[in-house]
């Protein structure tokens, strides 16, 4: 019994694991794990790692950086936001756990060149001087077509204890 019960857990971590890309964050000592569906497009990028939903219509990204470095990835999102034609406006600011992560959350209701637009920004600290941010871009309707993978990314982010 012992021997199908292992066996039934190894399938379902198999499984999983075909469908899901997992990452630690930061490299190096992480805070955070989270999971991206396979058939989003990963890279690495200047302070994390981006995906994109199948079509390239939503963006999702986790980034970190230590207490010194936040204000430099901060004016890098700010950059990529100009470089995506994202009209800048005030963000709504709000206080709420993620997962029972306590986070920051900036919430930027604006347009870019498809239309309106939700960009967000998630702060999290991530222990020893450090942050985590994740950055989620795309409209209503495109949010609502991926839904399901948003919630599952969303959801999986775990500390590590």
């Amino acid at each position: 019994m012992k021997r199908i019960l292992a066996a039934v857990a190894l399938l379902g971590v198999l499984a999983t694991s075909a469908h899901a890309r997992n990452f630690a964050v930061p490299d190096k000592d992480p805070a955070v794990t989270i999971t991206v569906p396979d058939n989003w497009a990963t890279e690495e990028i200047a302070y994390g790692y981006s995906a994109q939903s199948p079509g390239k219509d939503v963006f999702f990204s986790v980034e970190y950086a230590s207490a010194r470095d936040v204000e430099a990835m901060l004016d890098n999102n700010e950059k990529w936001m100009k470089e995506n034609n994202i009209k800048k406006v005030p963000p709504k600011k709000a206080e709420a756990p993620l997962n029972g992560i306590p986070a920051t959350i900036l919430q930027f209701e604006t347009s870019d060149d498809n239309g309106p637009t939700t960009v967000e920004f998630i702060m999290m600290s991530a222990g020893k001087n450090r942050m985590i941010m994740l950055t989620l871009w795309g409209s209503d309707e495109e949010r609502t077509k991926h839904g399901k993978a948003i919630d599952t990314i969303m959801s999986s982010v775990k500390p590590i204890q």
